[in-house]
């Protein structure tokens, strides 16, 4: 017996091919030059594996579809994970779509169709605000029409199937809109242009039965407690925009350093012809852990350290999120968790699992063990931050060390003064390196030369710090003591590197002379004051 196989002929494998291609060119595209997104979208929520957590998600519309893309985000944690499970969700709604065009009766196009919605979804996504839920919602509301349209043709043939047909409709579209929101829409679009184009003779009746749910909606608001047009849109619509590229630079250096790859962040600054602020907030943190912030301050024309930010109603989000890093590295715990809480106030929902973490930190090296706990639990019933959290429970040297920089002096305050919080840090602990660094380099990036010597004086000559041959902290010396007419015992008392005394002096033969560009009283010659 002779079995042929089937003819695939190249034009009937051109469609599927054509979509091998955009997937593989939309999780390149994603994985490549807009992975941290995925990341920010992982770390501004709080999934946890508990039934009693799971449930809540009963009291929000479009449920399912949040309970399923909150549930696969938490894996965006992992670095390869975001860019997949997007091109795969994508790549569901683009089959669907075939499929229920297909059932419909067209027969030609639906390939470059469903093409088309799969590039409009990833267009949506560009956005950071934009969640994998809205996409899963859209493909809830394609499967959901495509069995429905698999069940209606059954129909006809059983006593009673028009008024059957407008049961199983007037059923399908509820429960849609009530599992996915605005998946909801797209269901109707499908079951309306299948109602008219293959059921013309009850058409009429069709589209009344399936957009009656939209009607009903009103009587949902005090279930939800929420107006009709948010249960409408959830889980989230969508807008095309342009590719937030500075957003991805800042979120490329905040989770660099959060997941302690600090040499990818000063390699990626270091690149970078302008860097963001955010960039240089991370850079700098690097820095000054590694002892290096003096060495570097101006190697950026317009440095930005952090250190005098302020949280208010008006603070954009993006330095709310990181000010608690500026607080921690610091050593001013009491800071960094009131930077860390309202991070948390103002994430999605109040829930933001990088939050929690850094909580957690902060109650074990303040000896909190009861709030540590707390969080660590929460912790415990995550996929990414289990193991974390057990490592942290180990760990107590580290956070031992860590509250021997921490501030000992009242730290009741009416203010999130930076400068206040650097002296006290100084004064509980001179050996607070990472402080003195910070607070000299605020000084000089303020051009406050006359607070930079008072603050040298006390918290470098009278501590003996180890910072009395950096080389940056000696030109601005120079600029305190030429601009004093000081004696030359004082010159002599404080300039200890005499190769930077002989380009000082070359230095005020030629004023503002690029040659110099690398020092600082090139850049106080030739620079405005900024923010630092």
């Amino acid at each position: 017996m002779n079995l042929a196989l089937p003819h695939l002929s190249i034009m009937h494998l051109l469609p599927y091919l054509c979509v091998f291609l955009w997937a593989i060119a939309c999780y390149v595209f994603f994985q490549t030059t807009y992975a941290y997104h995925f990341f920010y979208q992982e770390q501004n929520q709080l999934f946890l594996l508990s039934w009693t957590y799971c449930a809540d998600y009963l009291r929000r519309p479009a449920w399912l579809a949040s309970l399923v893309g909150d549930f696969l985000t938490q894996f965006y944690y992992y670095r390869y994970a975001g860019a997949a499970i997007l091109t795969a969700s994508l790549l569901v709604l683009g089959d669907l779509t075939r499929r229920s065009l297909q059932r419909i009766g067209l027969r030609h196009g639906t390939f470059a169709i469903a093409i088309v919605l799969m590039t409009l979804f990833a267009l949506f996504s560009l956005q950071h605000s934009y969640r994998l839920a809205s996409v899963i919602a859209a493909d809830g509301g394609c499967a959901l029409a495509w069995l429905v349209m698999l069940l209606l043709p059954q129909l006809p043939s059983v006593r009673g199937g028009r008024m059957l047909t407008a049961v199983v409709l007037l059923f399908a579209s509820t429960l849609t809109f009530w599992l996915f929101g605005n998946g909801g829409f797209l269901f109707l679009l499908l079951l309306i242009i299948y109602s008219v184009v293959r059921h013309r003779q009850r058409a009429s009746l069709s589209v009344v039965a399936a957009a009656l749910p939209l009607l009903l909606m009103p009587l949902t608001k005090s279930c939800y407690m929420m107006n009709v047009g948010d249960i409408l849109s959830a889980p989230g619509l969508g807008k095309l925009a342009a590719p937030e590229w500075t957003l991805e630079k800042d979120w490329a250096a905040d989770d660099e350093y959060y997941f302690g790859n600090w040499r990818r962040v000063t390699d990626m600054v270091e690149r970078e012809k302008n860097p963001t602020e955010g960039q240089l907030f991370f850079y700098n943190l690097v820095k000054a852990q590694q002892g290096a912030l003096p060495d570097v301050l101006l190697r950026f024309p317009n440095n930005y350290l952090g250190t005098f930010e302020k949280i208010g109603a008006a603070t954009p989000l993006l330095i709310i999120n990181r000010m608690n890093d500026l607080y921690w590295a610091l050593g001013d715990m009491t800071f960094a968790e009131r930077a860390a809480m309202q991070a948390l106030a103002f994430s999605p929902d109040n829930r933001n699992v990088r939050m929690i973490r850094r909580l957690a930190e902060i109650n074990l090296v303040t000896g909190n063990h009861a709030a540590a706990n707390k969080f660590l639990g929460l912790l415990d019933h995550t996929v990414a931050y289990r193991r974390w959290a057990a490592q942290a429970r180990a760990n107590a040297a580290f956070y031992r060390e860590k509250a021997r920089m921490t501030n000992s002096c009242d730290t009741l305050r009416t203010s999130d003064n930076a400068y206040v919080i650097m002296t006290e840090l100084l004064r509980s602990n001179p050996k607070n390196l990472v402080a003195l660094d910070y607070l000299l380099c605020s000084d000089l990036l303020l051009k406050e030369i006359s607070t930079f010597k008072r603050d040298y004086d006390m918290y470098v000559v009278q501590a003996h710090a180890p910072r009395t041959t950096c080389r940056l902290y000696q030109q601005a010396l120079m600029v305190w003591l030429a601009g004093t007419n000081a004696k030359p015992d004082e010159w002599r008392r404080y300039i200890t590197l005499p190769d930077e005394l002989q380009r000082f002096q070359a230095y005020n033969q030629q004023r503002g002379s690029a040659a110099f560009a690398d020092t600082y009283w090139y850049w106080f010659d030739t620079h405005h004051n900024n923010k630092p």
